[in-house]
């Protein structure tokens, strides 16, 4: 595959190989697709959440929290919960 790049980009590409993290363009090119296929996925991870979220507040599972003890206390039933369940898993 050739890929004809912007000056810019070139010159980034030049640097990254000078500074001696990377060997060729060939791998820092490499590198940055890798890297954005990763921010891809997390995006998308990120939207399959939120989508979760507003589904759970469509059906009510929610928790309204007035305070930053409320918040507090909730926060630690939860912390406490998952410490429960992971201590039972162990047995």
């Amino acid at each position: 595959m050739i890929v004809t790049l912007p000056a810019e980009i070139e010159k980034i590409v030049a640097e990254q190989i000078s500074s001696g993290a990377y060997q060729s363009a060939d791998e820092v090119i490499s590198k940055s697709v890798r890297l954005l296929e990763a921010k891809e996925k997390g995006i998308e991870a990120l939207r399959r959440k939120i989508m979760r979220g507003f589904e759970d507040i469509q059906e009510g599972r929610f928790s309204i929290v007035s305070s930053d003890e409320e918040l507090e206390a909730f926060s630690g039933d939860i912390i406490r919960q998952a410490k429960e369940k992971c201590d039972a898993s162990k047995k």
